[in-house]
């Protein structure tokens, strides 16, 4: 299995050194000796560049574990690494199952702070969308949406078949935004099958000319998976939706328009 870090143990002893343990470590109850002052780095030359961008690297990968580490354990096993004086206190057989082991926890916590942020958005928005509803502009489409008219109409309704130019602003539940085709200046154009359940709803609730702010539960849009990492999961999705345009499937054709009469042929009425 390759180490969880870009570079395992190649850092220059050099920087290090103020932070190493010694292999005659005083008794546990020996009194303990006051921690050596930091080493002031300068990066005079190629050789503290590269040594400090080694330790960089080294650092961000170890900042990116988030389970418990001991510093000082892992500084002597880079000294025991790269001093070829001191005991290495593990083979690499027993070293990569440690590792192997790390990978898991940091997984299993990384799944668990993901669970716990996910149920913590569902009951949010579960609240939030309880006390929405109580406000009499706000209504509900047959599936769950909830929406309020900001502009209103006579104009057509959509169906499932149909497809529809939109204008439309995208944000969550804190406002922050993470799509708008006002500000691209390019409203979309789609069949009302192709977008998420929620949309479908709200659109086939609405009519050409309408603009609404609509609140889509997770349920009826990107659900548990979410769109990472602009839509996480279980997010309540707020839009401003205008529907510009409907373009029927089957047009509905007006019987009292008057139909021209068909022009007379002139040679069927020769005589």
């Amino acid at each position: 299995m390759k180490s969880i870090f870009r570079y395992s143990a190649l850092l220059p002893c050099a920087i290090l050194l103020a932070c190493g343990g010694s292999k005659n470590a005083a008794p546990e109850t020996a009194p303990a000796a006051p921690a050596p002052q930091e080493q002031k780095v300068v990066l005079d030359s190629a050789i503290d560049r590269y040594s400090y961008a080694l330790g960089m690297d080294l650092g961000k990968a170890i900042a990116n574990v988030n389970v418990p580490l001991k510093m000082d354990v892992l500084m002597s096993a880079i000294l025991d690494e790269t001093d070829s004086t001191r005991k290495v206190l593990m083979t690499d057989s027993a070293s990569e199952l440690a590792l192997q082991d790390l990978l898991l926890q940091m997984q299993k916590k990384k799944d668990d702070e993901a669970a716990a942020i996910a149920k913590k958005a569902l009951d949010e928005q579960a609240q939030f969308l309880a006390k929405n509803i109580t406000d009499s502009t706000v209504k509900t489409t047959p599936k769950g949406v909830q929406y309020k008219i900001l502009k209103d109409t006579t104009g057509i309704s959509p169906k499932m078949g149909d497809k529809v130019k939109v204008h439309y602003v995208g944000s969550l539940l804190d406002g922050t935004e993470f799509d708008n085709s006002v500000k691209r200046g390019e409203p979309l154009e789609f069949p009302v099958s192709a977008v998420i359940e929620g949309w479908q709803d709200l659109l086939m609730t609405m009519k050409e000319g309408m603009k609404v702010k609509a609140w889509i539960p997770s349920a009826l849009a990107y659900g548990e998976a979410g769109v990472p990492p602009l839509i996480p999961a279980n997010a309540l999705l707020v839009f401003e939706v205008e529907l510009l345009k409907v373009y029927a499937e089957n047009p509905v054709i007006d019987s009292t328009a008057v139909v021209p009469a068909a022009p007379a042929d002139s040679a069927a009425t020769k005589k």
